[in-house]
């Protein structure tokens, strides 16, 4: 087992970060899951999660000066909305702030560069808007698909180990998304008929607790006492988006 995890309900083992950002073997990788299942949503959201959290860390605190990583976040204008989101919440304002005057000295100079009459005409307007756009993906969303891809594969491996597929049975099952890209990885006929049947299981109960709760909320069955199905609408949610509440 993994010595020590990051923080509760992180999944993430302290050794893994020791070998750098982007570094992730599949031992580290096995009890990073472990340490992910027992916690609500999907285990595969919460690793990801955690995996670009560390990445947006690792970018403002040690490498705003490096010269790819910067060339990478102008050409990608700076992260996504979601990632450019939790700037916020992570802070550090002087590295956000030296990365995004790049960035805006950068789109200053595309847009003064074209003359009015250039722009007028329809290539030239095109021209335009072709050099103001994002050039490249997200840095942060291309670590987080890698190592996603990492655990996925993991999380496939280990579906033939009893033992693993017990915690994953009383686990919360995979988001949408991540089952699509478990099936994608093409799994053995073994694998993938253990990992749809504890899916359908999981499916088969939340439909019942939904089934349940609308029960509930019919006016002949309102004196009833809600119990476990109260969150299933939650749950349905994470079961088809993925996991958002960390």
């Amino acid at each position: 087992m993994c010595p020590r995890l990051l923080g509760p309900g992180t999944g993430i083992c302290v050794a893994a970060l020791a070998k750098g950002i982007l570094a992730l073997d599949k031992h580290t990788a096995y009890f990073n899951i472990l340490g992910a299942l027992p916690q609500a949503g999907c285990a595969i959201c919460r690793l990801a999660h955690t995996v670009e959290l560390h990445y947006i860390r690792d970018v403002l605190y040690s490498r705003t000066t490096d010269v790819k990583t910067r060339a990478e976040l102008r050409s990608a204008r700076g992260f996504c909305r979601p990632h450019a989101q939790q700037l916020d919440a992570i802070g550090h304002a002087l590295d956000v702030s030296i990365i995004y005057q790049d960035i805006l000295m950068t789109l200053k100079e595309a847009l003064e560069q074209p003359s009015s009459r250039q722009v007028a005409s329809r290539r030239g307007r095109a021209q335009l808007v072709d050099a103001l756009s994002v050039q490249r993906e997200c840095p942060a969303c291309i670590h987080r698909a890698e190592l996603e891809a990492v655990y996925v594969e993991t999380f496939l491996d280990h579906m033939a180990d009893p033992e693993f597929v017990d915690r994953v049975r009383n686990a919360d099952p995979l988001c949408l998304t991540h089952l699509l890209q478990a099936i994608e990885q093409g799994p053995s006929s073994e694998r993938f008929q253990v990992l749809r049947d504890i899916q359908l299981a999981h499916w088969e109960q939340l439909i019942a607790e939904l089934g349940e709760f609308v029960r509930k909320n019919d006016h002949r069955f309102h004196n009833e006492v809600i119990g476990k199905e109260g969150d299933a609408w939650i749950r349905a949610i994470d079961a088809i988006f993925g996991t958002l509440r960390f």
